[in-house]
């Protein structure tokens, strides 16, 4: 009978030190997201840096169960429905998964994107993404043809994802995504890379848990192609001679990087009816530092009903932008089964300032 009680308690003394060791590994980790956090906010988050970054099309988010909640989803699970925030959602959920998504966005511009996720086993989860944000058409002019040159330019920007999720204990998950990014403009190119990093903790007490995400972490971009080439005639030049030709020197720009620490808490309203309060803080690079606040109601499985709100951290109105966007979101959500695959459609609006109309974005996901 010793045998197998010291083999047992031997396996719960070794399950007990890898629970402690996964859990101060998360403290850690979170403890550094603070510290780069403050360092950050220390060396940007304010007025002097906007507009200064490239690459925005990583910023735009993708998911309207999240986007509805005001963004402040770094703790939330749900899959690839918010993959966007934080790559650990990945290993929050048990089956493989499909989405596709569409947002109509900033001066009539549009966004499409797909994702598609699969189980590894006990490897965790990978999955595979794409965003493209299409500005439409571009009449282009000169000094000489100010009306147009009958030539027409449609600017592309597109984000190819590839991430992985894990879970590591019944309640630390990790995740990782690796982006390649493409623009085109005319004749002209930028790629690049950026990765993001997501950890989440469940407490285990109350439905309370913890996220941190940092997101757009990567070398600087630069634009090259033939439209960087001019032909030039000097002074003195003998007019039958060939111009000169000159490479222009782009410059360099840097990738819109930023960090976001956050809360959700489930709070028990009554039979078949519960609501979830989300709360992030995001420090970023090139911009004011933001608070974002959010709440989820849902009623029984199958509607849940949505609402969040993002502002500025900083009080002094110096440091604050005079023309800043974003404030509320809003949105719902219907959660049914197709045959026997769950389905989610989600919708979600934002309140973008007053010289463009609200947001839209509708996602679908189905679990296979």
């Amino acid at each position: 009978m010793g045998g197998p009680i010291a083999m047992n308690s031997d396996r719960n003394v070794f399950q007990a030190r890898r629970m402690d060791l996964m859990n101060g590994l998360f403290m850690k980790v979170a403890l550094l997201g603070v510290l780069l956090c403050v360092a950050g906010s220390a060396r940007a988050g304010g007025l002097d840096r906007i507009g200064t970054a490239g690459a925005q099309e990583l910023r735009i988010p993708v998911g309207a169960a999240s986007i509805a909640i005001g963004g402040s989803a770094v703790a939330m699970g749900n899959g690839l429905g918010n993959l966007y925030y934080n790559p650990a959602s990945l290993a929050a959920v048990d089956e493989a998964e499909a989405m596709i998504a569409y947002s109509s966005y900033l001066a009539s511009s549009k966004v499409n994107y797909g994702a598609v996720m699969t189980k590894l086993g006990s490897a965790g989860n990978v999955a595979l993404s794409l965003k493209v944000l299409n500005i439409g058409d571009i009449i282009v002019t000169t000094e000489d043809a100010p009306d147009g040159t009958g030539e027409i330019l449609n600017p592309t920007f597109s984000v190819f994802g590839l991430s992985y999720g894990r879970r590591m204990t019944d309640r630390v998950l990790i995740g990782f995504t690796a982006n390649y990014i493409n623009e085109k403009i005319a004749q002209a190119t930028a790629t690049g890379l950026a990765a993001d990093l997501g950890v989440q903790y469940d407490t285990g007490w109350r439905g309370l848990r913890f996220g941190f995400a940092m997101k757009n972490i990567g070398p600087n971009m630069r634009y090259t192609g033939p439209d960087f080439e001019q032909r030039i005639t000097l002074p003195g030049d003998d007019p039958s001679a060939q111009p000169h030709v000159v490479q222009l020197e782009p410059t360099q720009f840097e990738l819109p990087a930023f960090l976001q620490i956050g809360v959700s808490y489930d709070l028990g309203v009554a039979a078949n009816q519960h609501a979830t309060l989300f709360g992030t803080f995001q420090g970023n690079n090139f911009s004011t530092d933001e608070y974002r606040l959010g709440a989820e109601y849902m009623l029984g499985e199958h509607i849940a009903l949505r609402g969040g709100y993002v502002g500025q951290v900083a009080l002094k109105q110096a440091s604050r932008q005079s023309d800043y966007l974003y404030s509320y979101s809003y949105g719902a959500g219907l959660n049914f089964k197709f045959g026997e695959r769950p389905l989610s459609f989600d919708w979600a609006g934002t309140r973008v300032g007053q010289f463009f109309n609200d947001n839209q974005q509708v996602s679908l996901k189905i679990a296979f």
